[in-house]
């Protein structure tokens, strides 16, 4: 019993590779097409061209022998390809083979939208018969990502190699399966298989030159020149002799986070770089509205805006932010906050100028009124008042007393009669 499954498994795994194997399996069936093409035209020559070949036949018995111990059918098959008539029966199956070719790489091309064939023929080629696998290099330009590759291995996916440079890892994508990472050397794509998502392992550098929000008040604030590092999350340390070996390492479920947790925009898939850069200002922006303008701008001597928002770049619920793409962030220096409108800071500055101690000692004087009504009326209102409370004095004594009172509060009063004290 355990034989005959082992036969079955074993033939199974024949037709398998057979069908869609790599390598030399593609050239298994390029013979195995080629062998069944000439077959079917040797077959059609020995139909449709029996007289010329049975002619042909009587000349190489007198000079072969061992014909005579063939059969007829046979030998006249086995003369077909020396039968000039009947070459031409083997461009039936030849160009059978290149018309589906070329109708399938058309069919690619409409499929992926690209806009050339060549990669497609060259796609079909080499799933079909192992011929011309491209290869992708990754790395070997300046900004992390792959050359311009010609081949269809961006587009379409594998059969193909990708060879991935010291300090990049790369995440492949496969419809039929989970994801696989791969770091530096050089590997096989099957088919189905994409790069997805291209990581730098090297701690990255960037900055923001400007963000603004709005604070608690509603007042537009800017903060400018903002500097930050950060890098693809690490691995935990391991102890091994080969330690040197690996000057890279990485987390390959950070990679893998970082590539589900790209979002599409107007212009695409996210990058890794665009991502970081959202998450930092977005913490920006939460912090300047939960602070008032006095806050950040003029803080009183027991708090510090600035080492605040360090904290915040620090605590768990922002380190578990970046965790979730895979991305940890090494330092970051913030600029300053300003106002964004340049007239709300000069009345700012007014309200904030210090006031001189001396003046606020001195009488307030406010401009009146200089016209000569004023001045009758503050002199009838005077000898008003003079005369109601002398009325009330019933003694000679007494009433001599308010008069003079009343003629000393007159004297204090200013000489400009423009001036009055408040």
């Amino acid at each position: 019993m355990k034989r005959k499954k082992a036969t079955f498994f074993l033939s199974f795994l024949f037709f398998q590779n057979l069908l869609s194997g790599y390598h030399g399996w593609g050239m298994v069936r390029l013979v195995l097409i080629i062998a069944l093409g000439s077959g079917l035209s040797m077959l059609w020559g020995v139909a449709l061209e029996r007289e010329r070949l049975s002619s042909l036949a009587e000349g190489y018995k007198a000079n072969l022998p061992f014909l005579e111990w063939l059969p007829d059918p046979l030998v006249l098959f086995l003369l077909t390809p020396f039968q000039w008539v009947s070459l031409r029966y083997f461009l039936v199956p030849l160009f059978a083979l290149v018309l589906a070719i070329f109708l399938g790489a058309r069919y690619l091309q409409d499929i992926y939208n690209l806009s050339e064939l060549k990669p497609c023929l060259r796609y079909l080629l080499a799933c079909l018969f192992g011929i011309g696998y491209p290869r992708m290099r990754v790395g070997t330009s300046e900004e992390g990502k792959e050359a311009a590759d010609p081949s269809y291995l961006s587009e379409i996916g594998g059969p193909g190699y990708l060879d991935v440079s010291a300090g990049y890892a790369v995440a492949i994508g496969c419809p039929r399966a989970t994801s696989n990472i791969y770091g530096e050397g050089e590997h096989f794509l099957i088919r189905s298989e994409k790069v997805e998502e291209i990581a730098d392992l090297n701690d990255q550098q960037d900055h923001i030159e400007s963000i603004s929000a709005f604070s608690h008040e509603g007042v537009a604030i800017r903060i400018s020149d903002i500097h930050f590092g950060y890098h693809l999350r690490q691995s935990p340390p391991i102890e091994s002799p080969n330690k040197a070996l690996k000057p890279y390492p990485f987390s390959l479920q950070a990679l893998r986070n970082l590539r589900q947790s790209r979002v599409v925009t107007e212009n695409g898939l996210s990058d890794w770089r665009g991502m970081v850069k959202g998450m930092i200002g977005s913490t920006i922006c939460d912090f300047i509205y939960q602070h008032t303008v006095t806050e950040l701008l003029k803080p009183p001597a027991d708090y510090n805006p600035y080492a605040d928002l360090k904290k915040t770049f620090q605590s768990r619920a922002f380190r578990e932010r970046l965790r979730k793409m895979g991305t940890e962030l090494l330092w970051i220096n913030v600029g300053l906050f300003d106002l964004e409108k340049e007239g709300y800071k000069q009345e700012l500055l007014k309200t904030w100028q210090p006031q001189s101690p001396a003046k606020d000692h001195l009488p307030k004087f406010e401009q009146t009124s200089s016209n000569e009504e004023d001045i009758t009326r503050l002199r009838a209102e005077l000898i008003k008042d003079i005369l109601e409370e002398v009325s009330q004095e019933t003694t000679v004594h007494g009433a001599v007393e308010k008069i003079r009172s009343a003629l000393r509060t007159a004297s204090t009063l200013p000489t400009n009669p423009q001036l009055k004290i408040e």
